[in-house]
């Protein structure tokens, strides 16, 4: 989940540089610019940092509100992600897709 949230973020800077590339003041357009390619930066981060310590996550990383609970056959209690293979698929398609999208936008303009 948490390449997802590089994705957004991703998705977000490029969506404060389109801002600012329509915005009339000057000023503010620089700001929304400049702050669009820090979010840029700081989501490329993220996503070297959290490739490198990948294994270092695992374990300790997950979404509770997705999860459940279930005691396996030597009676220890395990988490299981009750996730479909659709829903993620989803999750990754979407911001890919807007993230490409907006890519295209700002290279055109």
């Amino acid at each position: 989940m948490a390449r997802i949230d590089s994705l957004i973020l991703v998705m977000l800077g490029l969506a404060q540089i389109l801002i600012g590339n329509s915005i009339a003041l000057e000023f503010l357009a620089v700001l929304l610019q400049g702050t669009g390619g820090g979010t840029i930066v700081m989501a490329i981060y993220f996503l070297i940092f959290l490739s490198k310590h990948q294994k270092e996550f695992d374990g300790a990383y997950s979404k509770l509100e997705k999860t459940s609970l279930i005691r396996n056959e030597s009676g220890e209690l395990e988490f299981h992600d009750a996730n479909t293979v659709v829903t993620k698929v989803i999750w990754y398609v979407i911001p890919v897709g807007l993230t490409i999208v907006g890519a295209i936008v700002w290279l055109a303009s």
